[in-house]
């Protein structure tokens, strides 16, 4: 394994990696061991805030940050919440190239909302995975992480948006 040279600071789970769930623990190993991992911690210039939330909607989300943050013109803080009680249905099979255990959940996890952050400590906002150079670099990292066929992308997170409100006006004249 290579040494890691973080240009981030993470503060995990209230202060220590140890206080993270094993799957949290575990992905954050797997995913900062591959090259894509390593680049992207050595790039990133700010402090990430880890929580883990078992009611997150998710395997992971990373919030995007205020204005201040996006232009450098603040602290550089970022927050990740990882949700580590992914497991598979009873019975179910994992498919070839998905995550199959909640520390493989949580390297795919790690690697997506971090490389949202990535575009964030570039004052890049949302939306990104339209993006070419979101999506090949998703492509990389997950292949790195044996999850070739794994998606990051606005089909797979449509049904946590929120409806837009529908304004009817009623009555009255035209």
């Amino acid at each position: 394994m290579h040494p890691i040279v973080a240009a981030a600071v993470f503060v995990f789970c209230g202060g220590q990696i140890q206080d993270c769930s094993p799957a949290t623990r575990d992905g954050f190993a797997r995913w900062a061991a591959t090259e894509h991992g390593r680049a992207l911690i050595s790039r990133i210039d700010g402090k990430v805030i880890v929580t883990e939330d078992a009611t997150e909607g998710a395997a992971g989300r990373a919030p995007e940050p205020g204005i201040a943050t996006l232009t450098s013109m603040g602290p550089r803080v970022f927050t990740l919440i990882l949700n580590p009680g992914f497991v598979l249905p009873k019975g179910m099979v994992p498919l070839p190239d998905q995550p199959a255990t909640p520390a493989d959940m949580m390297a795919a996890a790690w690697a997506g909302e971090m490389l949202h952050i990535q575009f964030y400590s570039r004052g890049i906002s949302l939306p990104h995975h339209q993006r070419d150079d979101f999506q090949q670099e998703w492509s990389a990292t997950a292949a790195e992480l044996g999850f070739s066929a794994l998606r990051h992308d606005d089909e797979d997170e449509r049904q946590y948006r929120r409806r837009r409100a529908i304004v009817r006006v009623i009555g009255g004249t035209h």
